[in-house]
């Protein structure tokens, strides 16, 4: 298992460390772990982040994400996504939504630090949002944990479901290190980086990238992480402060 660890250690390094640019926020910053809905039950998450300052197009957007899911059973799960934002001035708008399917081998084990899963997504967005509007997106899915410290990393593959795009397939690699401070607080370092276009034809920003310092806590039933995090770079965004909200039933 050292060698997953320092795989990840790796990747995780080199996406902080190196300089890159970024691309904006998005409706989810999250990197997934070994979280699951429970089978047979619903579940409410609410992805929220807001732009405290930024350039003209997003300084002070509120973007506010619900996601609806359920657990099929101990290996799938289901979700739906309502993508919703809010300029200064403005109402709440819809720009979209998507379906996403996730699957796993086995549930989480004391017996291995080691836990994968694959995350399907498709989704109808606003032109604004995405170009080409239907989209499609696989996640890879890894979480090592040892003791207090939590590794995980997402591998994600975007592109049109278009027969003819007008944007390229596109790769990003999310990690995140968080370590934990007692039970029910665990803190960390998240990084999203927006690795570009696949066959580099399309002219989009390469190498981009976010970081956030995040906390994750519960409060009672209430499952929460709420992060602040920077982009630098081609991105609007400058500052941006997250929240994902997990709704008891």
């Amino acid at each position: 298992m050292r060698r997953y660890a320092a795989a990840f250690a790796y990747v995780f390094v080199c996406n902080v460390i190196l300089p890159a640019d970024v691309i904006a926020a998005q409706e989810e910053i999250q990197v997934y772990l070994d979280d699951f809905a429970e089978v047979g039950k619903p579940g409410l998450d609410l992805h929220t982040n807001y732009v405290p300052s930024g350039q003209q197009s997003t300084a002070h957007q509120f973007r506010f994400t619900p996601e609806l899911s359920y657990g099929i059973n101990t290996n799938w799960e289901a979700a739906a996504y309502f993508l919703t934002v809010r300029d200064p001035g403005e109402t709440l708008e819809t720009n979209g939504v998507k379906m996403r399917a996730r699957w796993r081998p086995q549930v989480p084990s004391v017996d291995s630090p080691f836990y994968w899963a694959v995350n399907f997504e498709a989704g109808r967005l606003a032109k604004v949002f995405y170009q080409d509007e239907a989209s499609a997106e696989i996640k890879l899915i890894g979480v090592w944990k040892t003791g207090p410290w939590t590794l995980g990393m997402n591998f994600n593959l975007d592109r049109s479901l278009k027969s003819h795009p007008a944007e390229a397939a596109t790769t990003e690699i999310d990690t995140k290190i968080a370590y934990q401070l007692r039970e029910g607080l665990q803190a960390g370092i998240e990084n999203y980086s927006f690795l570009g276009a696949v066959n580099g034809d399309f002219g989009q920003p390469q190498s981009n990238q976010a970081n956030y310092l995040a906390a994750d806590f519960n409060l009672g039933r209430w499952d929460i992480n709420v992060g602040i995090g920077h982009a630098s770079g081609r991105s609007p965004d400058n500052t941006v402060l997250k929240a994902i909200i997990g709704v008891p039933f």
